[in-house]
């Protein structure tokens, strides 16, 4: 532990050159003080943790599965309901749309692509006879897969037995059995990550006229909460290899469907209706015009759970456990990294050092955690999380479910720094404590990696759900100097 002392003195003989003219602030400062500036670091211990579960708030989805060198198999899956709100969109659409327009409708030049001769379509009426053509649960992914993009992996669509109920904190450890026996599977896919950035995976269609028949003439259902009555939601299963990891986004079930009706437009310049059932292609094939597709989404509005898996994690964990250099984290709910801040340790060296706490102020206190090259054996992203949040080991669960921010008590926030670092700033907790404060503790702390996001310029805090893994410099590192620590700037007054 290292002491540097500098002194500011601020005497009489100091302020004797400047003139009392009656101005406030003149002669204010006490002739006899002097400030002592002091600094000084303190070695924190850290370890890795394995972390229980993670809170189920992220806007997207991870599906598949992946052996990782390091922390070993992590298998992704998740259960959702299906958003049944459809705003002014209902079975069957007669909404007549353009080329430009970005609602769901009936695109008005069909009958002209169809014969040069009809014009325009104006308006749809009396719509009947509504038929489920397919139906698809869809998926839009992003390039940011962790794995083998060439390798062959599978899914499996189940329907729920019960829907997920609402007012429920849902975690990454929720067993899909509460909710789904499996005995409805709508639909499976082979895919390739390689191939596209979509899934799309065929439904049974009876599950589709399931679904439409809530919006059709006569239905009661108005709430999500009637929807989900019906369509309680989908479990979408990993189903077998282990080739990698994909984030989506975008997730829900398409539905195709036709319908007839009245098609009210021009022939030949002249005012005419059509009924749908009498269009006929050249070779004498009916030609129907009112096919459709609606997506209902599996969006935030609704409930979800992950369901994350990390199926030899523990037996992998000895190994980090024992590895007294360094501390980890792997998301998502995987490991963290705990910290023990020694107020105790911090007090008693200012002591020895001749100090009298009473009369010293922290005007600098930060935790510092060094990183450690990516260059061990895991393949997960080059760089570290670009955000730490530092936390009370038992608040982590009230912290991402009511939605709050660092207040510089009994959480702190870090940015990645590109030299390697982390730095929390405890300084106004460190002051609070030795002010006798006692009602928070930073003895029992972790370090949870997050993502941040800003809504009208408020920051939303996150925990990371996405495949991640960052190694720390531990208590017992070859490097001294990147051991953690805490780096500490104090002023008495003598």
């Amino acid at each position: 532990m290292k002491f540097r002392h500098f002194a500011v003195i601020l005497s009489a003989l100091g302020l004797m050159a400047c003139e009392d003219n009656g101005e406030v602030g003149s002669l204010i400062q006490p002739s006899e003080d002097v400030l002592s500036i002091s600094s000084f670091m303190v070695n924190v211990q850290t370890e890795s943790v394995l972390a229980d579960s993670s809170l189920c708030k992220s806007a997207n989805f991870i599906l598949g599965q992946y052996t990782d060198p390091k922390f070993g198999v992590t298998q992704a899956e998740f259960l959702t309901q299906i958003d049944g709100r459809l705003g002014g969109v209902f079975i069957p659409d007669t909404t007549v749309v353009t080329k430009n327009s970005t609602v769901n409708g009936v695109l008005n030049t069909l009958l002209t692509d169809f014969n040069p001769k009809f014009g325009n379509i104006l308006k749809i009426t009396d719509p009947s006879g509504l038929s489920v053509d397919s139906v698809f649960f869809h998926a839009e992914y992003s390039d940011d897969f962790i794995g083998d993009s060439l390798s062959l992996q599978a899914i499996d669509v189940y329907a729920l037995n019960r829907t997920l109920p609402g007012g429920v904190k849902y975690y990454s450890n929720t067993d899909p059995a509460l909710y789904c026996d499996k005995d409805e599977l709508l639909g499976s896919l082979v895919y390739q990550v390689a191939k596209a950035r979509r899934l799309r995976v065929p439904l049974s269609k009876e599950y589709g006229e399931k679904l439409a028949s809530i919006y059709t003439s006569g239905s009661s259902v108005k709430k999500q909460s009637e929807f989900n009555d019906i369509i309680k939601g989908i479990y979408v299963s990993h189903s077998f290899n282990e080739g990698g990891i994909i984030k989506i986004p975008v997730a829900g079930i398409y539905l195709y469907y036709s319908y007839d009706a009245k098609i009210h437009t021009t022939y030949e310049g002249r005012d005419t209706i059509v009924d749908s059932r009498e269009l006929r292609g050249s070779n004498g094939e009916r030609f129907n015009p009112l096919t459709l597709g609606v997506f209902f989404s599996a969006n935030k509005a609704v409930e979800r759970a992950d369901v994350i898996k990390h199926i030899n994690l523990k037996e992998s964990f000895v190994e980090l456990e024992s590895d007294k250099g360094a501390s980890y984290t792997f998301t998502p709910s995987g490991v963290n990294t705990s910290v023990k801040i020694p107020f105790q340790t911090v007090l008693d060296s200012l002591s020895k050092n001749g100090s009298d706490t009473s009369k010293v102020s922290f005007n600098g206190a930060y935790l510092k955690l060094y990183t450690k090259k990516l260059d061990w054996e895991t393949k997960f992203s080059k760089n570290p999380n670009s955000f730490m949040l530092l936390v009370n080991k038992d608040s982590i669960d009230n912290f991402f479910y009511r939605n709050q921010s660092p207040d510089k008590i009994n959480s702190f926030s870090a940015a990645y720094d590109t030299s390697g670092v982390y730095s929390f700033d405890i300084t106004y907790a460190m002051q609070r404590m030795k002010n006798g404060e006692t009602s928070f503790d930073l003895e029992d702390m972790v370090v949870v990696p997050v993502s941040i996001s800003t809504v009208n310029g408020s920051y939303f805090y996150n925990q990371e759900n996405w495949m991640t893994a960052v190694c720390f410099y531990g208590s017992e590192a070859v490097s001294e100097e990147k051991r953690p620590r805490i780096d500490i700037v104090y002023t008495e007054r003598k």
